[in-house]
This record gives structure tokens, C-alpha cells and sequence, in this order.
């Protein structure tokens, strides 16, 4: 958590003024709905996040290779995985806390498409300090998605020695690190707010001040 917060404050001074660097973020497992997720669940949530990708597409996000996550690749990859979970105990599969790590990690790419294009849009903010949201963001998100990696291991029935307390306690750990993880994003976007309403005051504050003394543009 310290290099997530370490590589953000450097985000954040970035939006000083560097240009913006192209996003690679991979999102695939979608949100567990149960046993029968695969056959009726898995691609009605892919196509969901699919259309939101595309969103980010059409409002000219285009740095953000997010659709790489929706491919037929991916959906096969997410049904292996479910195969795969569906071999370990009951106890383990129908943790509450396993559906709430891919309800996260949702809630994450939410906020990121939600504003992401208005910031873009935003004349309050400079292109330099918009690029250093872009990769503030892209540093969580990829966070966010090796995050994946760690349960699918954890869950795995390779992991025969593995008993299901010690499934349970480790993806307990991976919760909380993943609802760490969206409180920064959370974070991280009022953060961007306040700076956009800040600046858009000052300049309004400099624009009566011209006003009052007569001042020209």
C-alpha cells in the first residue's frame, strides 16, 4: 500500500506538468452471482462493462485500452476460472467477501468511466494536470486487477493443502486490501474535484477583481 500511495502523491505532483502516459489496464472476473453465474450471469456482466468501455471510447478515452478485458479471450479466461471455483468447498464459493472483491473492483472502473471523460472536459483543469489524473488512476486500476491474480490463486483446487480457514483469513486479507484500494480511488477523485473547484473560483474570484478596477482580458 505504501508504493500505491507513494506512486500517487507522485500523480499528484505530476499534475504540474507532465504528458500523459497510455493506460494498459486489464479488468476481466466479473461479479459473482453463484453456481449458475456461468451459464446465465457471466455474459450479461461482461456485456454490461463492455458497454461502459465503450463509453470511455466514444468520449475519446482512447489511451485506456479497457476493451482488452472483454474480448472472448477474457470470457473464456472468467469461465475457467468459475469452473475452477466450483471444484473447492461450498464454504469457500459462496463467501460473501469473495462476490464483494469483483463487486469492488466494479465499483472502481465505475468510478473511473463516471469521471474520467468530465475531467477531460473540464476547463478548470490544465492538459498537464488532467494527464496526471490519467495515470493516477491507471496505477490503481492495474493495482486493482492484480488483485485478481491473489484470489484466483488463493481459490484454486490446486491448493489441495489448503484448508477452507485458511481460504476464508486469506481472502479476508484480499478484501480489505481491495476496499483499501477503492477508498483511494475515491479519495483520489474528490481530490480531483476539489482542485477543478478551486481553480474554477479562482478564476472567477480574478475575473471580478478585473471587473471592479475595470481591468481588461
Amino acid at each position: 500500500m505504501k508504493k500505491t500511495q507513494i506512486l500517487l502523491c507522485v500523480a499528484a505532483l505530476c499534475l504540474m506538468g507532465t504528458p500523459a502516459a497510455h493506460a494498459q489496464a486489464v479488468i476481466s472476473a466479473p461479479v459473482l452471482e453463484g453456481t449458475n453465474f456461468i451459464q446465465t450471469g457471466l455474459q450479461a456482466t461482461l456485456k454490461a462493462l463492455s458497454t461502459r468501455a465503450n463509453t470511455l471510447v466514444n468520449n475519446g478515452v482512447v489511451e485506456q485500452v479497457l476493451t482488452k478485458g472483454f474480448t472472448e479471450k477474457n470470457m473464456l479466461l472468467a469461465k475457467n476460472w468459475y469452473d475452477g471455483l466450483l471444484q473447492v468447498s461450498q464454504t469457500v464459493r459462496t463467501y460473501r467477501r469473495v462476490q464483494h472483491i469483483f463487486e469492488r473492483q466494479t465499483a472502481i472502473i465505475t468510478i473511473y468511466s463516471d469521471y474520467i471523460g468530465r475531467f477531460k472536459a473540464d476547463p478548470n483543469l490544465t492538459p498537464a494536470q488532467v494527464a496526471g489524473m490519467v495515470r493516477g488512476y491507471t496505477v490503481l486500476i492495474q493495482e486493482s486487477a492484480g488483485y485478481l491474480d491473489e484470489l484466483t490463486a488463493i481459490v484454486s483446487p490446486l491448493q489441495a493443502k489448503m484448508t477452507d480457514a485458511e481460504r476464508l483469513e486469506l481472502i479476508d486479507a484480499l478484501d480489505n486490501k481491495v476496499t483499501h484500494q477503492y477508498e483511494l480511488v475515491s479519495y483520489f477523485t474528490r481530490r480531483n474535484l476539489a482542485i477543478s473547484l478551486q481553480q474554477g473560483k479562482a478564476q472567477r474570484d480574478r475575473q471580478t477583481i478585473k471587473q471592479l478596477y475595470g481591468v481588461a482580458n
